[in-house]
């Protein structure tokens, strides 16, 4: 299992809105990496955020502990698929190349 600690530190922040934003980040990560998901709820210290997460790895051709191999691979593939998608979308709107 993968093991990651995130701190921030931030002046003047609302936990209500922090919190709802990296509730909203993990679902869209675990859109690509399933195996993503936060230890414990993010904890608010004076200026200072921390957040604990865990990424277990899918297993396919790796050890389930490679979870950060995990993330650089399907972010990889999840930039290429924009990347190519907004491609498309210039070339079916007459973009130059």
């Amino acid at each position: 299992m993968m093991r990651d600690n995130v701190y921030v530190r931030a002046r003047g922040i609302d936990p209500e809105k922090v919190s709802h934003s990296i509730y909203e980040m993990v679902e869209s990560i675990q859109e690509y990496v399933p195996g993503y998901r936060l230890r414990t709820e993010p904890i608010f210290d004076e200026d200072r955020v921390t957040v604990f997460i865990n990424v277990e790895g899918a297993g396919d051709f790796l050890p389930t502990y490679a979870g950060n191999l995990d993330i650089m691979t399907h972010a990889a593939v999840r930039v290429g698929e924009e990347i190519a998608r907004n491609l498309v979308a210039e070339r079916s709107a007459g973009a130059p190349r």
